[in-house]
């Protein structure tokens, strides 16, 4: 692409900024992080990093907002996309340590977070997840505090 069109093509995408014309929309595998332009397209592939295992399922789509930031729902630890996130494994994974991915947090960024099950409330998911929940469905003390969205 030559110098010209290059920038035609860069004042045609201004232009449909600044007028409001429609933005591409992204969509992120909840799993791994891949992107896509929809949601056809994400679904129809099967992930590499599926919890059934490699290919053993399709894509599923990360339902919360993109963010510089993604927290683990499970543990806190943040990476600034999806694909770093999940690339890693979970040390409070449900599935016990080192035995599941880190899941991204589809909810909003929060001054406080709560616990689904039981309501207590922490300043970050690392510091919720780190409790164990009396009210926690696999019986108390048996499961740790969850973010609720």
């Amino acid at each position: 692409m030559n110098v010209h069109r290059r920038w035609v093509w860069l004042l045609v995408l201004a232009a449909g900024i600044v007028c409001g014309g429609a933005a591409a929309e992204n969509f992120y595998c909840r799993y791994c992080g891949i992107r896509r332009g929809d949601i056809a397209q994400l679904t129809a592939g099967f992930c590499s990093r599926h919890p059934a295992g490699p290919g053993k399922g399709r894509h599923a789509p990360y339902e919360g907002s993109e963010k510089t930031q993604y927290s683990c729902v499970y543990c806190g630890v943040k990476r600034g996309d999806i694909a770093q996130l999940t690339a890693g494994f979970c040390s409070r994974h449900p599935a016990g340590p080192g035995k599941g991915r880190h899941v991204p947090y589809e909810g909003s960024e929060k001054t406080q977070y709560s616990c689904v099950y039981c309501g207590v409330k922490r300043g970050d998911i690392a510091q919720l997840t780190a409790g164990y929940c009396p009210r926690h469905p696999a019986g108390p003390g048996k499961g740790r505090h969850a973010p609720a969205r």
